[in-house]
């Protein structure tokens, strides 16, 4: 959502309904370490979920190009499966590929606490830089659509306590 390595032709304000998002994934290389794992961000179904996030538009000429980077990205483990699905947007109903965690994966972490949750964030740093800092600019990335909310500015504070 806020670091995109491919052209982006336009953003576009969308809702995800029957999905969560969630600091679910265990990572040990991109902003953590296997001495210190961090955790990343991922998308659960859920029923009763309602996610809000930015469907990136992509012109046909740099879809290919876009296509492999971010499944270079994203599909090197087995934590994601590649999914098509209906967002609302403004400008009407779209159809997104997005990449859903799978539960399966020993890379999910399960049941974490929000204290847990933002203690491994507070103390993880991998390939990719410091987790709290993913989790910072995610949020940032958030409010702009409005969509934060109380978990995320509660997971920040108790990621900033952590610190102290």
């Amino acid at each position: 959502m806020w670091r995109t390595e491919f052209p982006v032709s336009a953003r576009r304000r969308a809702v995800l309904c029957g999905y969560k998002r969630s600091f679910c994934i265990w990572t040990v290389h991109a902003r953590g370490t296997p001495e210190k794992p961090g955790l990343g961000l991922g998308l659960l179904d859920d029923d009763e979920g309602t996610c809000q996030g930015i469907a990136l538009c992509i012109k046909a000429d740099d879809r290919n190009m876009a296509l492999e980077l971010v499944w270079d990205r994203e599909m090197w483990t087995d934590i994601y499966r590649p999914v098509w699905r209906e967002v609302q947007t403004d400008y009407g109903p779209l159809t997104a590929l997005l990449f859903e965690v799978d539960r399966s994966s020993r890379q999910f972490s399960e049941d974490l606490s929000m204290l847990e949750t933002a203690r491994y964030i507070a103390s993880a740093s991998g390939k990719f830089g410091h987790c709290r800092d993913y989790l910072f600019e995610t949020a940032a990335a958030l409010r702009q659509i409005d969509e934060c909310g109380g978990e995320f500015d509660r997971l920040c504070a108790l990621v900033r306590e952590q610190a102290i």
